[in-house]
């Protein structure tokens, strides 16, 4: 967060994170990231006084945003809309009409993102998927049956 003149650092919309260390986080210029970007500038600037190098926070291993949008809650996590994947990706909806929408983005069996809107419960479960990077092709569209308590082999 250091930028080329001496003691100046920067966070929020007026950098550019140029990190790749993640797959599945990138940069959107949110208030979420702006604020996880401040308080890894001032972790920058109290390493760079101690003459130490400071790590990048968890909260760069995964895009996440939870907002609220006419009255619904909605959460993205990760690849949500295929970004940085290219053409070959597979998306899996499942939708209950002004209850929820559960949109998912799989890529060689494994969940990259997902949209999640109204009360679905899935954030953490999705949250692991995302992060463990496990093999879900057995499930295929079945990942996303109501009927199956998909957090209770992944919680």
């Amino acid at each position: 967060m250091k930028t080329n003149l001496e003691h100046i650092f920067a966070a929020g919309d007026v950098c550019t994170a140029s990190w790749s260390l993640s797959k599945h986080w990138f940069q959107m210029r949110l208030w979420t990231q702006a604020r996880q970007m401040g308080a890894y500038a001032a972790k920058c600037m109290a390493c760079d006084v101690w003459g130490e190098t400071a790590i990048l926070d968890v909260c760069f291993d995964l895009f996440t945003h939870v907002t609220k949008f006419f009255g619904y809650k909605v959460v993205l996590l990760g690849l949500y809309n295929g970004q940085k994947l290219g053409t070959d990706y597979e998306i899996i909806v499942r939708s209950s009409e002004r209850t929820e929408y559960v949109k998912v983005v799989m890529q060689d069996g494994r969940m990259q993102g997902a949209v999640l809107v109204g009360e679905t419960d899935l954030e953490e479960t999705f949250e692991n998927l995302i992060h463990n990077a496990l093999d879900l092709s057995v499930y295929g569209e079945d990942i996303l049956n109501p009927d199956i308590d998909i957090e209770d082999y992944f919680d």
